[in-house]
């Protein structure tokens, strides 16, 4: 559920105050035709659009400027049967979005909306437009039918044409602080007292990762991890089984794992108490590291998590990932 709506989940205390200025603007008609919902993962981007959404298609709205949730159109937006709603995605995990699916997406925003509020567009993520299809976009974007409005939701808003980014109009929601989301955690049935500052800093991915028992996931990816660098695995069939793994909690573990390597390869001993610890099998192999060698692997991993919702082949990546870590310990192995 990273970033995604989900009806059984508190409000995020910290979209209020960019909440407010999307209110005032919906209750005094002054929304922009194009909207862009930006920030990083895990802030709850998506919540924040389908409220977007909600609250524009809603003729019953409460003091807020929320939707009621309870008029025809909010029932039939729920149900996922609203008839004025066009989503326009990837056909195909980590695929681009294609021209063809743009032309076809403008098209249904020119048909006659069955309600008065009009049609919503929603395109996500943005980031995964081809750019011929972002070229196609741009004249629906820049002369939208009347009473339309096209909602982009992206992680990278610079992976986005500047002529795409200029005809809409910017929302970027920022990382809670640490207090608001630990609090907002708690809230909705996470244990937060453990996490760490990055987790904090993406509170709806940490949701997601309770929700589909991301330790149960992590300790299975730390001894594939293991098993690779002490020759039990090739990192072929490894990259094969890790490339079916959701995406998101994947390059997450990656990441957290590439700093808690590093951490640990840094500290005198390779003792450290952070609550991102190591286990013993990989922190044994992070004292044997050399962290000026390892430095250069820890920015793979960032460029590998902006790659798994690109067009790349995605089990390549990880391999690619497996094989250059055995080879910096090989090298460090023979100093």
């Amino acid at each position: 559920m990273t970033d995604a709506s989900a009806s059984d989940i508190t409000t995020p205390p910290w979209h209020a105050a960019l909440w407010a200025r999307m209110a005032h603007a919906i209750a005094s008609d002054r929304v922009a035709h194009g909207l862009l919902v930006c920030g990083p993962p895990g802030v709850g981007k998506r919540v924040f659009a389908d409220r977007i959404v909600a609250a524009l298609l809603c003729r019953n709205r409460n003091a807020e400027g929320d939707a009621c949730g309870e008029c025809a159109a909010c029932r039939q937006r729920i149900a996922a049967t609203h008839p004025d709603i066009s989503r326009l995605v990837p056909e195909e995990a980590g695929k681009l979005i294609k021209v063809d699916q743009v032309r076809a997406f403008s098209q249904r925003l020119h048909l006659t909306p069955q309600y008065d509020s009009g049609r919503i567009g929603w395109i996500d993520p943005a980031e995964d437009l081809s750019p011929s299809a972002a070229n196609s976009l741009l004249k629906t974007l820049e002369e939208p039918p009347p009473a339309c409005h096209i909602v982009l939701v992206t992680d990278r808003v610079s992976a986005l044409m500047p002529t795409v980014r200029s005809r809409c109009q910017l929302w970027r929601l920022a990382p809670p602080a640490p207090d608001a989301a630990r609090e907002w955690l708690q809230t909705n049935g996470v244990d937060a007292q453990g996490l760490d500052a990055d987790s904090l800093r993406t509170p709806f991915a940490a949701l997601d990762r309770d929700a589909q028992d991301y330790a149960a996931l992590v300790n299975g990816w730390d001894a594939t991890l293991s098993d690779v660098i002490r020759n039990r695995e090739d990192a072929a069939s490894a990259a094969d089984r890790l490339a079916k793994q959701p995406a998101d909690l994947l390059t997450d573990w990656l990441y957290r794992r590439a700093s808690a390597l590093l951490a640990v390869a840094l500290m005198e001993g390779g003792e450290t108490h952070e609550p991102r610890a190591l286990p013993d099998n990989l922190a044994r192999v992070a004292t044997r590291m050399d962290p000026h060698a390892f430095q250069p692997w820890c920015a793979q991993v960032a460029q590998a998590a902006r790659l798994a919702r690109s067009n790349a082949d995605w089990q390549l990546v990880i391999e690619s990932l497996l094989l250059d870590l055995k080879s910096r310990l090989k090298r460090r192995q023979s100093k």
